[in-house]
């Protein structure tokens, strides 16, 4: 009989070690969205602070905190993109350097895709339990 209680116990132990496992999973991926991803202080593209106060005039609106340097280069990005300007800024301002912002464009919608997703939000209300549990 103390077999069947120590694997039942066993069990049960095995159970509780999943069940955090998944829970640590489902913060982790939490985390991995949230913490600083749509920080407001930090710059969306480059990740350096920003700084408060400092807004150059903006020609285009932003969906993504930007830096000063990283807003001229989304404006510049959006002129050559709508054809407004041709020739680049900076002689580095290349094909490939659209195609970066392109991309960069491209996975931050993703990642929007992604957190309206059915799965994600039920993951965020899995998550709401947890804490109120």
């Amino acid at each position: 009989m103390a077999e069947i209680l120590e694997f039942g116990k066993k069990a049960q132990d095995l159970k509780s070690m999943k069940d955090t496992d998944l829970r640590q999973r489902k913060l982790e991926a939490l985390r991995k969205i949230f913490q600083c991803a749509r920080c407001v202080v930090k710059c969306a593209k480059c990740g350096s602070q920003i700084e408060a106060g400092k807004k150059a005039s903006v020609r285009y609106a932003t969906p993504y905190p930007f830096c000063t340097n990283c807003q001229e280069e989304y404006e510049e990005y959006q002129q050559r993109n709508t054809g407004e300007e041709r020739n680049p800024k900076y002689y580095w301002h290349n094909d490939q350097w659209l195609e970066v912002w392109r991309s960069w464009l491209d996975h931050q919608k993703c990642l929007d895709r992604y957190k309206h997703s059915k799965e994600f939000l039920q993951l965020l209300e899995e998550a709401e339990n947890l804490f109120h549990t």
